[in-house]
């Protein structure tokens, strides 16, 4: 069947498009065409079948009033799967249960291409929840994988994060590798002293209950032990970059706080810097030619939860790439919508900080991540008059997954 968007703004990946339709056929956009020549296709075509049975029902017309027509966007950076799957530290839900009433929520937020992005940290670990164990990671990622080939909403893949302390996964995350669970992956370091932590106050402050109430003594002995810990070593991190490169996988390395850094992470075939430390690795990220991650819940915060790279000022610096969600799903949509309404760039350019940037960065700006004649028919249909975008359409392969119908103002003084 196809279906003509019309009387909408179009975000292309240059400009926004007015007087134009968008055109799909079953999953993919067929073509974009000037209002009066799809109208005039159109008319012919059903005059011509309504010779046959049914086949001037093939023709349907969405009237979007004005609407923004929006590629659909793409996470690939985000653990809110996480507390679907365990919300209290001592009860672990049904995996797929909570995927699919995840996935509800995603598809509500504009999200159309999930990564979910699970940490498999050692054991011992302070931040080692049960879903973040070898057995449950390889379980979620296992149950993304089958989900390609049954019903859902959205599209998902995974994104394994992999802490490279941990030695006794190692071989879990090559394997996983080689049997096709693994979509993209990212090697991380939390250890105290660099990174995310390098300001040890922040690593402290960062610490689950349990630690927040060591003595200085302890928590020297705690930053010691975690300072001199064994890791993987250069050889052994390339051995998993060159697997992944030979299967299409992407690689990611996690709060780059060097230039040095970035130059061992160049070495390994390392392709994206998330969550660069400063202002200046990010600006070297991007002149070394890595695609760089921010974090969209810090442009709607005004600055890092750990103090670090203010992603706004990135983005004005022209340092960054991709912005994700990291742990706020609706912090995407928002975040596109603030650099387009209260920081002055046109909206096609926000646009593409999540949607064909991200798509670029894991090597499927080919099917999705823009309006484009034969790519995949994921679109947000966005009311963007107001302060904050109201989402009312999502379509993912040309199928309406989810819709909204805002009410209007009640009268003054009027109660429910």
């Amino acid at each position: 069947m196809k279906t003509l968007f019309k009387n909408g703004k179009l975000v292309l990946e240059d400009r926004v498009l007015e007087g134009y339709t968008l055109v799909t056929e079953g999953d993919r956009i067929l073509e974009i065409l000037p209002d009066e020549e799809a109208a005039a296709q159109a008319s012919m075509e059903k005059g011509q079948g309504s010779e046959e049975k049914d086949t001037a029902e093939e023709i349907c017309e969405v009237d979007l009033r004005g609407r923004f027509v929006l590629p659909g966007m793409i996470d690939i950076h985000s653990d809110m799967i996480e507390s679907y799957i365990q919300p209290r530290s001592t009860a672990v839900m049904d995996f797929e249960m909570g995927l699919r009433e995840a996935e509800r929520v995603l598809a509500s937020c504009g999200i159309t291409t999930m990564f979910h992005s699970i940490s498999m940290f050692r054991e011992g670990t302070w931040d080692v929840k049960e879903i973040r164990q070898a057995p449950q990671v390889r379980k979620l990622a296992a149950l993304i994988g089958r989900y390609r080939h049954e019903k859902r909403l959205i599209r998902h893949r995974y994104h394994l994060r992999y802490e490279i302390d941990n030695l006794a996964c190692y071989e879990d995350v090559m394997e996983m590798m080689e049997e096709g669970l693994v979509d993209l992956l990212s090697f991380m370091d939390h250890s105290p002293g660099q990174g995310q932590y390098k300001n040890l106050e922040i690593y402290r402050k960062h610490q689950p209950d349990e630690g927040k109430n060591l003595t200085d003594q302890e928590f020297e002995e705690l930053v010691r032990k975690e300072m001199e810990k064994e890791t993987v070593t250069f050889e052994g991190l390339k051995k998993l970059a060159d697997c992944a490169a030979e299967r299409g996988i992407s690689v990611a390395s996690h709060d780059d706080d060097t230039v040095e850094k970035l130059k061992v992470n160049r070495d390994l075939g390392v392709k994206i810097s998330e969550f660069p430390i400063t202002l200046e690795v990010a600006k070297e990220a991007r002149k070394a030619g890595f695609m760089t991650v921010v974090g969209a819940p810090n442009i709607l915060l005004g600055g890092s939860h750990s103090g670090n790279l203010s992603a706004l000022e990135a983005i004005r610096e022209e340092a960054a790439d991709v912005l994700v969600s990291d742990y706020y799903p609706q912090a995407l949509l928002h975040a596109m919508f603030r650099l387009y309404k209260k920081e002055g760039f046109p909206l096609w350019e926000a646009a593409r900080y999540v949607t064909l940037n991200p798509a670029k960065a894991v090597g499927m700006d080919r099917e999705i991540g823009s309006l484009e004649k034969g790519k995949l028919a994921d679109l947000l249909i966005v009311d963007g008059e107001g302060e904050m975008p109201l989402l009312e359409q999502v379509y993912v392969a040309g199928q309406k997954v989810f819709e909204c119908s805002y009410r209007g103002a009640d009268p003054t003084g009027a109660q429910e």
